[in-house]
């Protein structure tokens, strides 16, 4: 990759390749930035665990890459379930989820949305009360290129409409500080 539009180019090639699961076991924040630190030369191309060989392989010649290490952990997406009997309405797994795919509203019961769900497992750890447990993904329910594309797209979706929010509060912060300052 000798220019600026190469390096563009192996970015989208590398991002469409990576499972969007957005689970930030790679160590970035989504599958985005760490196809451009691979790209960059910041990070190897070994750690998408639910791409596993597939993936690297699939990397590897975008970047022209030999493959080293072959002990690739094989980490597919699972699936989480959030245990009716516990959940307590919290709503702490809401935020945490990349893709919205978890339904509920505090102090209601909460689901996740299985045909949406991605694995990256990320709500698991806010949960008090360890309700939600993560699950192998039965096999009629596929992690699909579809699939992979829906999640990318509810992330950045999702990550949008956290912007707006966090704008509009500060927004409505400084009108309020402007009304207490000038009255």
């Amino acid at each position: 990759m000798k220019n600026l539009k190469d390096n563009e180019i192996a970015i989208q090639q590398i991002d469409k390749c990576l499972p969007q699961t957005h689970c930030q076991k790679c160590g970035f924040v989504s599958c985005m930035p760490y196809a451009k630190a691979i790209v960059k030369k910041k990070t190897t191309i070994y750690k998408c665990e639910p791409g596993g060989t597939k993936v690297v392989e699939k990397i590897a010649k975008i970047t022209e890459e030999e493959i080293v290490k072959t002990n690739i952990k094989e980490i597919p997406p699972e699936l989480v379930y959030v245990n009716p009997e516990a959940c307590i309405g919290c709503a702490l797994c809401l935020p945490k989820c990349p893709v919205d795919a978890i339904a509920g509203a505090e102090g209601f019961l909460h689901t996740v949305i299985v045909d949406e769900c991605n694995g990256c497992g990320l709500c698991i750890d806010s949960c008090p009360v360890d309700c939600i447990v993560e699950k192998k993904r039965p096999k009629h329910i596929p992690w699909t290129d579809i699939k992979a594309e829906n999640s990318k797209r509810k992330f950045y979706e999702k990550k949008a409409r956290d912007k707006k929010y966090k704008l509009e509060n500060r927004q409505d912060n400084l009108e309020h500080l402007k009304r207490l300052l000038f009255k």
